[in-house]
């Protein structure tokens, strides 16, 4: 079993401030309580459930695609929707699919662990990589575009291509949801990113929101259960659970100074004098994405002249725009 990532600084001489007789593992900063290894799990849990009632995420009708890195997100997701799906009636199997973008020594290990999980818990998995589906692992595309005048970091074009796959990948299957493992620190970095840069249409791109609930013709719906969950909660919740999960992060993030590392930096040094910051930002994402969701949603958008999706560019859209690039 990996070691714990705990706060013992309050919680080392303390009882869990829930049952009262188990000794506490964990110090919720931004509650105050001091919660034993079973009230966090039954903690963990009931904020996912209680997450997928409000936001009205699935129905016992929809055919749910699981996205599964083999990272501690995605591994805690998929755990809680066969929990839901074990318990829900007349409910459709789950898919869980894996994308191997090609990237050395890290990808394939990924992959691994994923099928193991999968396998240990009876569920359908597949896995679909980049090479086979546009012809270029990611490694092969960065020495492709490492030397163009505009290349951009290799996050750019990973995110640009998985994205697309994962929804096309999850129409044919079938899927009515496609079910993400973003945490609320995925949620707090990508908002404030975007208030930096003032990408507002992709604030207003709020997949939470009623509004935006319906499948239209090409994007499926996402739900994201995680995401009232920080970072590091998600970390002891896979490990009290004694969960195999790939814990190295891509060393494409590594190699390259993204932006998002750095804010998530940022959030991390002020979480430490105030530790709710997190849902701060959150709250303020879902405020400002139903104020810009009204001006945004009366634009008029481009459809790509290849594959015909919605663009924000005027002719070609950006998944396209590279698949061409490296061709």
């Amino acid at each position: 079993m990996k070691e714990n990532k705990i706060n013992t600084k309050k919680s080392i001489f303390a009882f869990c401030d829930l049952c009262g007789n188990n000794k506490s593992v964990y110090f919720r900063k931004h509650s105050g309580q001091n919660l034993c290894s079973h009230c966090f799990i039954n903690s963990v849990e009931s904020i996912i459930n209680k997450t997928i009632s409000k936001y009205d995420m699935l129905s016992p009708e929809d055919k749910i695609i699981v996205a599964l890195s083999g990272g501690k997100d995605s591994t805690a997701l998929l755990y809680n929707l066969i929990k839901i799906q074990k318990n829900t009636f007349n409910s459709k199997s789950l898919i869980a699919i894996s994308i191997d973008e090609g990237i050395d020594k890290y990808s394939s290990e990924r992959m691994r662990i994923a099928q193991k999980f999968c396998k240990k818990y009876e569920v359908s998995h597949k896995i679909y990589s980049f090479k086979k589906k546009i012809g270029k692992t990611l490694d092969e595309i960065i020495e492709i575009k490492k030397e163009d005048f505009d290349f951009r970091f290799p996050c750019n074009y990973c995110a640009i291509i998985r994205r697309r796959l994962l929804n096309d990948i999850a129409k044919d299957l079938g899927g009515t949801i496609l079910a993400l493992g973003h945490n609320l620190t995925d949620f707090s970095e990508t908002f404030l990113m975007n208030i930096l840069y003032k990408r507002f249409n992709l604030i207003a791109q709020n997949s939470i929101s009623k509004a935006n609930k319906s499948i239209n013709e090409f994007y499926l719906r996402k739900i994201n259960p995680l995401m009232k969950l920080p970072e590091n909660e998600v970390v002891l919740y896979v490990n009290l659970n004694n969960f195999e999960y790939y814990e190295m992060k891509c060393p494409y993030r590594k190699e390259y100074p993204i932006l998002r590392k750095r804010v998530l930096d940022f959030i991390t040094d002020l979480k430490i004098s105030s530790p709710e910051i997190e849902f701060n930002l959150f709250n303020g994402f879902l405020e400002l994405s139903e104020i810009l969701t009204n001006k945004y949603k009366k634009s008029i958008s481009n459809n790509c002249l290849i594959c015909g999706y919605p663009t924000s560019n005027n002719k070609i859209c950006s998944y396209c725009e590279l698949i061409d690039d490296i061709s």
